[in-house]
Parts: C-alpha cells; structure tokens; sequence
C-alpha cells in the first residue's frame, strides 16, 4: 500500500473550512472568499488564508452597509473589481467616493475641466476623472523655478 500523502493545500483547506463559520445567507459569499483565499494565499498557509478570508468577509459587509447614494458607485466598482475580492471592491468604492466629494468642489472653479474629464474618464470611475482633473489643473499652474 502506499504511503497517503497529504497536500500542504489540502491541510490548509481543512484548517480554514474548520475556522470560517459558514452562516447560512452567506455561505456563497464565504465559499467564495475561502476559495479565492486559497487560491490566492493558500501557500503562506492557514493563518494567512484565514486573515485573507476575515479581510473578504469584512470588506463584503462593510460594503453592504453603504447609503443608498452611493450604491452606484458600488455596483461599478463591483462588476469591474470583484473578480479580484470584496476588499479590492471596497478599495475601489472608498476611492471613487472620496473623488466624487472632490470633484464637487472642483467644478465650483474649473466646472468645464470636470466635464470634458467626466467624459473622457467617467466609465472609469470617479477616481479616474479627478486623476484626469488633477493633471489637467496641474499642467495650468505655471512652473515654478527651483
């Protein structure tokens, strides 16, 4: 008979799956953070798959709780981002709506800069069209001498 050998893999899936409460709602949800986790972290081992899950999980709720006026940038970042985890989604939600507060501010002094940004950007997101803002506004500011 020959020996049974055991993936580090496996081990780490047994611990995870062990650790992970499976809440009945959100099983897909957690099935789905523990299977990118080990994909992604599974050969740094059990603690890092289980710090990884934690982060998804935390990301995923947190993201739920958003207000209603920012449900649209959620929903963008989601289908663009989610493949890469809820926390990248969060990421790219948090970044989105700092830009937009910014933006409103923006377009008190430079309104027609924002709006050419808005079109060439805005599939890309809020972040993106004050990227494109900053530049645009950086480039009219006359250069100093050092």
């Amino acid at each position: 008979m020959l020996p049974l050998r055991v993936s580090p893999i496996k081990c780490t899936l047994a611990a995870v799956m062990l650790l992970v409460p499976l809440p009945g709602a959100g099983s897909d949800l957690t099935d789905e953070a523990v299977n990118r986790c080990l994909y992604q972290m599974g050969e740094f081992g059990a603690a890092m798959v289980q710090a990884c899950v934690d982060q998804e999980l935390s990301a995923a709720r947190a993201l739920s709780q958003y207000s209603e006026e920012v449900k649209e940038i959620v929903a963008r970042c989601t289908r663009h981002m989610q493949r890469n985890g809820w926390s990248t989604v969060k990421a790219c939600a948090d970044q989105d709506i700092e830009a937009a507060a910014a933006l409103a501010e923006y377009a008190k002094e430079h309104d027609a800069l924002v709006k050419r940004c808005q079109t060439q950007m805005g599939e890309h997101g809020a972040a993106r069209v004050k990227a494109c803002a900053d530049q645009e506004i950086q480039a009219r500011e006359p250069r100093k001498k050092d």
